[in-house]
């Protein structure tokens, strides 16, 4: 059981409530203080809930608490989903790899939604340099297709459709690019295609790496934003200019942890209006500040949650190993102006985490 009051449910207050200055942040609806951004209070309502889970990298570190946290997702009985938000596999994308990955996520017992990272398909199977080397266009074309068999995919990109949302799942798939996170031709066509036949529907997009430019200080991650950063960069700027019902980019690969000033911050903000949430990574290799050039290493995991209620997402912080909510991580972003009116709820009326 998740305990309530400082650990509750999204429809509840921060216990503590911070003084916050009302702004206008284009189809948002946000409080701001200090450069951060905070939260307005969700109310009672139906919500989908999504679990968020980023960069396991399997086996790796922290076994045991990667164990305990999917315990606990199962054990919370309003979940509907959970999005494993790329590096499933901990370094290459071998078949142990894989094989690990899959026997891992089937004590999972919540519907899953996977992507790519660049862990799960990019770098050579075996290389004699230190770090990793990315490998063949046919290399990394053979681990895109164990991926999708390893998940019984029919493609490694893909949506979903709610009564109120459009939820986009892509993947990282260039078999050329020297980005860490680049998307091919064919997949950028399906995307455009796909926001194209949804004009009106408010949609979320799940991918490995975030918008560029939705992170700052002196990390690696920052200063080189833009070899980290969804690429192609200016197609996608382009395709999202475009689409004005994207609302939400929901990455992981920066493995942000929540006391880095980058997990909740105004320049989250992509283009004055769509909100990169960053997440961290379950492997205890994080970029706990935004100062520092390296990740520290550590035995936490924090998961994000998404609460999609019809006309306002509420976004909440997870402390696995501690077990309670990170209130003052907690935000709530309103749907675009345009969502239809009259559709029915997507569930009806939920508790919070059980």
């Amino acid at each position: 059981m998740i305990p309530t009051c400082g650990t509750s449910g999204p429809e509840a207050r921060n216990c503590q409530p911070r003084k916050a200055l009302p702004v206008l942040l284009a189809l948002f609806f946000l409080i701001a203080t200090d450069g951060y951004l905070t939260p307005v209070a969700a109310g009672r309502n139906s919500y989908y809930h999504i679990v968020v889970l980023s960069d396991l990298h399997l086996p790796g570190r922290n076994l045991e608490a990667k164990e305990k946290a999917i315990d606990n997702v199962n054990s919370w009985s309003d979940v509907h989903s959970v999005v494993l938000l790329g590096d499933i596999c901990d370094r290459r994308g071998t078949e142990k790899e894989y094989d690990f990955a899959k026997e891992f996520l089937s004590r999972l017992k919540k519907p899953f939604h996977p992507i790519t990272g660049n862990h799960d398909f990019l770098y050579e199977q075996d290389s004699f340099v230190q770090g990793n080397r990315k490998g063949f266009p046919e290399e990394r074309a053979i681990k895109l297709k164990r991926f999708k068999d390893t998940f019984g995919l029919k493609e490694i990109y893909y949506s979903k459709r709610l009564p109120h949302y459009l939820l986009v799942f892509l993947s990282i798939d260039s078999l050329y690019s020297n980005h860490h996170a680049e998307i091919s031709q064919k997949q950028i066509e399906w995307f455009a295609a796909e926001l194209n036949r949804n004009k009106t529907v408010p949609t979320i997009v799940f991918y490995h790496a975030p918008l560029k430019g939705t992170l700052t200080g002196s990390n690696v991650v920052a200063l080189f934003n833009h070899f980290f950063a969804a690429q192609p960069a200016e197609t996608i700027k382009k395709i999202i200019k475009n689409n004005p019902q994207v609302f939400l980019w929901v990455s992981g690969h920066t493995h942000t942890a929540p006391e880095n000033i980058n997990y909740v911050h105004n320049v989250n903000l992509y283009e004055g209006r769509v909100l990169n949430v960053h997440n961290a990574d379950m492997d205890g290799r994080s970029f706990v500040s935004h100062a520092g050039l390296g990740v520290g290493t550590h035995d936490n995991i924090w998961t994000n949650s998404l609460f999609l209620y019809p006309d306002r997402v509420v976004i909440k912080t997870y402390d696995q190993k501690k077990g309670y909510w990170l209130e003052e991580k907690t935000r709530e972003i309103q749907t675009p102006a345009f969502v239809r009116k009259g559709s029915k709820p997507a569930t009806g009326s939920l508790p919070g985490p059980r």
